[in-house]
């Protein structure tokens, strides 16, 4: 018996090629549950159109810093769906509940390159900001507060490139114990703290300076957080808000690092500001973080 001609052409264009099937669009979907993003950290290709879905009785949006997308009140079983088409690094959060909550809801999209996705469970290749931060020893503290954070740890090893602004030891210790504790026990604060030290883009020593001068004596730079930090040259010494760079240039295979000697505190994050010139309440070797 012969074959339907139709389907054998098409069975042999296909063999061939003639006929290109359409490439199945790349979805990622969030969980809005107990007034958080589930996960609250997400890593996709460029071009993958992420879904929020609503399960709360009670309303959140999904806004981005910056303004980049912003979804409106979300009801309960509704849903927002946004495309990343860029690659990059998105810090989102829900605006109805900001007031409410001493720590808003928030969370992060991390957009890589098509076809650069790490596969859950495999450590990325090279080296990421997070092993050039643990290996140096006057980052003990800082080092501490990315292994403890939620989405900043992800960030540290993902996507990128990122320029960091890491405060050393003695910085921290200004903090004194029992506040710093509370810091490093508060995983959403630190993930404000921590994003508020990061800047998208490879920024070295040299790229700080030529920006400042291009600009008269002082240039502002974005953060993760969508707060800005303005970069200026004091006596020939690059700053970083009040903090002074004192070492620069370690550099990682998603970024650099630039170590300061002081924290720096965003506005609205219930962190206390470091005072300045105060003699730590205990030394380092005595200092125990729970």
């Amino acid at each position: 018996m012969k074959g339907n001609p139709v389907i054998l052409w098409l069975a042999a264009a296909l063999a061939i090629g003639l006929i290109a099937l359409p490439a199945l669009a790349a979805t990622a979907a969030v969980e809005i549950r107990g007034g958080a993003y589930h996960p609250a950290s997400l890593t996709v290709e460029e071009n993958t159109t992420v879904t929020w879905t609503n399960y709360d009785t009670v309303s959140h949006t999904v806004t981005g810093t910056g303004g980049a997308f912003d979804s409106g009140p979300i009801e309960q079983n509704e849903t927002f769906n946004y495309t990343f088409t860029g690659t990059g690094t998105y810090p989102y959060g829900c605006t109805l509940n900001a007031s409410t909550q001493r720590t808003p809801m928030q969370g992060v999209v991390i957009v890589v390159p098509e076809g650069m996705m790490v596969t859950p469970g495999e450590e990325p290749e090279g080296v990421t900001l997070a092993d050039v931060i643990a290996q140096d020893e006057n980052l003990t503290t800082f080092t501490a507060a990315v292994e403890r954070a939620g989405l900043a740890q992800t960030v540290f090893v993902s996507g990128g490139p990122y320029t960091v602004f890491a405060p050393d030891d003695a910085a921290f210790e200004t903090f004194g114990n029992e506040t710093l504790a509370g810091i490093l026990n508060d995983t959403a604060m630190l993930d404000t703290l921590l994003m508020y030290h990061m800047v998208e883009g490879n920024y070295t020593a040299e790229d700080l300076m030529t920006e400042v001068n291009a600009t008269g004596n002082e240039t502002v730079l974005s953060t993760l957080t969508g707060d800005t930090l303005s970069i200026s040259v004091a006596n020939g010494t690059l700053m970083v808000e009040n903090a002074t760079i004192v070492a620069s240039d370690i550099t990682a295979d998603n970024g650099v690092v630039h170590i300061i000697d002081r924290v720096l505190v965003p506005l609205g994050s219930g962190i206390g500001e470091a005072p300045e010139n105060v003699t730590p309440e205990v030394t380092p070797a005595e200092r125990v973080i729970p």
